[in-house]
């Protein structure tokens, strides 16, 4: 059996699975915020009043219920899901493997807390020449930037008694095998073309994971130039998924239509806090039955037997 948690954390990722037959527990990415900001709080206010009728909105301007209240009649999730929590109210005191994606902070921050509370056995994280402008950093996210730096330049192996796993596009170690992950991307060439573009998005993991018949395709923040490779390498890998993990939180820089039309996904979950203003859940639904943001579903959690039948959920 396979659990795979898509956790609202507002404007970022952290999506957590349970192999349940090897008993390895994975995070890809860690965004650990306890509110949102105020541009997305005003957005989500405003996106809330246009959903309730009128008469609604009056009393609301009159303060006969409070903004928690308004959230609550147009079905929006206003707190966020700690991911750290998250992972102990499952019940697990340690982590297998923590996937950082790319060095974008919404895909790191709370990535040093993780690491101090949890015990990682091992990280993947790819070498770059990225930098982070520090100055937008909170100290919290400095600390976080430190540790990725840390493991990201190692020559060594372990670092902190953490190991540190450097896999690209293709990778047959057995291990993958053992939780049926197929790593789509990056390659040496994705990530040196990230480079020459300054654009860490093209750089990049999109993961396919495999179980019961089911495929979960995990697509990071990864844009035109990734999606190309994976169309043109792993064509018939990426056919009719179940669930797609949107690229870049929905928006139009990681929709490219080739991909979407071959995944055909029956569910898309947009992990996401403000809504972006180049949204194209519209462009998804052409392709894909069920649309989901964890803005309005919650935390998203979906169970697969190894026999395929399955149940999802979400969490308000």
């Amino acid at each position: 059996m396979i659990r795979v948690h898509h956790l609202n954390v507002g404007h970022g990722d952290t999506i957590v699975i349970e192999f349940l037959d090897t008993k390895r527990l994975t995070v890809i990415d860690m965004n650990r915020s306890s509110e949102f900001d105020n541009d997305t709080n005003d957005e989500l206010i405003n996106e809330s009043l246009s959903k309730i009728s009128a008469h609604e909105q009056l009393r609301y301007s009159l303060g006969m219920f409070t903004t928690a209240d308004l959230f609550a009649k147009a079905g929006i999730k206003k707190s966020l899901t700690d991911p750290i929590q998250y992972i102990s109210d499952l019940g697990y005191s340690s982590v297998f493997r923590f996937i950082q994606t790319h060095p974008h902070a919404d895909h790191f921050t709370g990535m040093n807390e993780l690491f101090s509370q949890k015990s990682v056995a091992n990280v993947w994280c790819i070498k770059n020449n990225f930098t982070v402008d520090e100055s937008k950093l909170s100290e919290n996210q400095k600390a976080d930037w430190k540790l990725l730096k840390k493991f990201r330049d190692s020559s060594s192996n372990p670092v902190d008694n953490v190991t540190v796993i450097r896999p690209y596009a293709g990778d047959k170690r057995q291990y993958l095998k053992e939780d049926s992950i197929s790593v789509l991307s990056p390659t040496p060439e994705l990530v040196k073309l990230a480079q020459n573009k300054d654009n860490k998005n093209i750089m990049s993991y999109v993961l396919l994971v495999k179980y019961g018949g089911h495929k979960f395709v995990f697509g990071g923040d990864a844009e035109k130039e990734t999606w190309e490779y994976i169309v043109e390498n792993y064509e018939d890998e990426i056919k009719n998924v179940t669930v797609l993990d949107a690229s870049h939180h929905g928006r139009k820089s990681g929709y490219y239509q080739p991909a979407v039309k071959l995944m055909n996904p029956e569910y898309t979950i947009v992990s996401v806090g403000k809504k972006p203003s180049t949204d194209v859940s519209n462009s998804y639904r052409q392709y894909s039955k069920n649309v989901w943001s964890t803005r309005y579903k919650g935390n998203i959690t979906f169970e697969i037997n190894s026999d395929g039948s399955g149940t999802y959920k979400h969490q308000y």
